[in-house]
């Protein structure tokens, strides 16, 4: 009897103990050992006054993150990410070679063991002398005010700010300004903005153990209504004999003011006088707007100023060949005939204008007659007219003899008979 109990008891612990093996087995099939490395653990310096009260700055050459290896429960190191982690870096032990060893130190609760694994990380600095100075805060803006307004005064409060640094970032620094961020505004307005650091290039500068005396700026940002005003040039006075103003060229034709808005409200435009008294060439004249707009008014474009050019030119000159038979009988009395005394001659009639308007004249566009109206049967010596076009004029006078006879054909001296035809010489120029 007790030899078969023997048995069964040793039959038992021997199922037991291959049953707690099994699960063993089981368990670390089911959740084996793994391992995870996680990156960029951002790096927590401790103790910063021991560099500050000597008077100096520091600045991280190397080890401002770090990289753990972690090894345990893939169950447990699965469900861990960069934020489990604390790293930190004390200054109070700074070797001579101005490094110090980072800890790492893992903020969940494990109930199997984890190992951690940083290779010995350190954190590097570099010792500088502290320099401070102080700025004018410089306003600066980006972005866009809503259309037909503009930026107008802009203060900083403090205006002036005290910069703490390490040497070498000090030697970087070319002003101390704020960035303002324009939305589409149209009335005043004021923020809190961060003091920023810039080089002579306009690129930012870091500001890691930088200490501003005031690490916050208020800006007052005045918004200004705009409208456009349009610009005039009145030219007076007549070119020298022989010439002529042909056209005036002049930029901008327009501005945009900016002021108040009464001073908006009113009509306002910008004319500017110009004389081309006595010119034999172009005029051109560049005039500052200002002196013609207003007081209350202030100009918004970067163009200060109104280019102008009066084009002067020298009359051209054309000369038609004119007979008897190109002039054209107006007026003829019904009881007369008429002829010319002398179907021989021909007559020089000089034209002056632009040459691109002379060139497009035939000797029909001149329009040459004469008017009988109100003459009777005689001799009579008359000047030849003409229907020119307005881009052209006459330089000579150009006179005829005609001989009107009744319908009987008797002559009959009149009271209008003159001497012999002429054709007067063209006025010179």
């Amino acid at each position: 009897m007790k030899s078969r109990l023997a048995s069964n008891l040793f039959l038992k612990i021997i199922s037991l103990v291959a049953a707690f093996l099994f699960w063993l087995v089981i368990i670390n099939i089911t959740d084996p050992a793994t391992t995870m490395t996680f990156s960029d653990i951002p790096v927590k310096i401790l103790n910063e006054n021991v560099i500050t009260s000597a008077n100096q700055v520091y600045e991280i050459e190397d080890g401002d993150t770090v990289s753990v290896t972690v090894k345990g429960k893939r169950s447990f190191v699965e469900r861990l990410n960069p934020k489990d982690f604390t790293a930190t870096a004390d200054l109070s032990e700074l070797s001579k070679v101005n490094a110090v060893s980072i800890n790492v130190k893992l903020n969940r609760t494990s109930k199997s063991n984890v190992e951690l694994d940083w290779g010995n990380a350190v954190l590097k600095v570099k010792l500088e002398k502290r320099v401070t100075k102080k700025f004018k805060v410089e306003v600066e803006h980006q972005g866009e005010l809503s259309e037909n307004y503009v930026l107008g005064e802009m203060v900083a409060k403090p205006n002036i700010v005290e910069v703490s640094c390490g040497a070498s970032k000090f030697k970087r620094i070319d002003h101390v300004g704020v960035m303002v961020t324009l939305n589409g505004e149209s009335d005043d307005f004021e923020n809190i903005y961060s003091p920023i650091l810039y080089d002579k290039d306009g690129d930012v500068i870091d500001s890691n153990n930088v200490t501003f005396s005031k690490d916050q700026i208020r800006v007052s940002t005045q918004v200004l209504a705009t409208k456009s005003v349009p610009i005039y040039v009145d030219v007076s006075g007549r070119p020298a004999d022989g010439y002529r103003h042909v056209h005036t060229d002049y930029r901008p034709e327009s501005i945009r003011v900016s002021g108040s808005a009464e001073a908006l409200e009113k009509e306002v435009s910008i004319k500017i006088p110009i004389s081309v008294e006595g010119a034999k060439r172009d005029v051109e004249k560049e005039v500052a707007l200002v002196e013609y707009l207003p007081d209350t008014l202030t100009i918004v474009d970067d163009v200060t100023t109104v280019s102008i050019r009066c084009e002067i030119e020298k009359n051209g000159r054309r000369t038609f060949s004119l007979a008897a038979t190109d002039i054209a009988v107006k007026n003829l009395p019904n009881n007369c005939t008429m002829e010319f005394a002398d179907t021989v001659t021909r007559y020089s009639v000089i034209i002056s204008g632009k040459e691109e308007n002379l060139e497009q004249l035939n000797l029909t566009d001149l329009g040459a007659h004469i008017d009988l109206n109100g003459l009777g049967a005689g001799s009579h010596t008359l000047d030849v007219k003409f229907n020119l076009p307005a881009s052209v004029m006459l330089k000579n006078r150009i006179r005829v003899k005609v001989i009107m006879r009744a319908q009987d054909g008797g002559e009959v001296p009149s009271a209008s008979h003159t001497s012999a035809p002429t054709a007067e010489a063209a006025v010179p120029e």
